[in-house]
């Protein structure tokens, strides 16, 4: 799962694959920084365009992929920016914050098992 937490509205969408950001949030909005995208934990990512060679005036500057930047704001950190809640099956800002805790605990706990 990816959120896509639209800048102008505070409308946050969880969206089920990162392959389908593209189908939810316009690439030349994507590119101009309108989106801001996290991972099912709350962690940042990134948009990083493929063709970096394209002017910024083109209406279509490409396809992205999502990765984790250095770093950034997480999603909790952001919530009160969240105006609505959108898509797999959440509605509210108090079922964001439960899954991005529950989510977080787990991605902790592979982390505590790997060392």
């Amino acid at each position: 799962m990816v959120f896509a937490l639209d800048r102008d509205n505070g409308a946050l969408r969880a969206i089920s694959s990162p392959i389908e950001t593209d189908a939810h949030c316009k690439r030349i909005d994507v590119r101009d920084g309108f989106w801001l995208f996290f991972a099912d934990d709350g962690s940042p990512l990134e948009a990083r365009f493929d063709h970096l060679d394209q002017s910024e005036d083109a209406l279509d500057p490409g396809p992205y992929t999502l990765e984790r930047p250095m770093s950034g704001l997480w999603l909790q950190e952001r919530l009160e920016q969240v105006a609505t809640v959108t898509g797999c099956g959440l509605a509210t800002i108090a079922e964001v914050a439960e899954m991005l805790k529950i989510n977080r605990s787990k991605r902790v706990t592979g982390m505590a098992k790997r060392g």
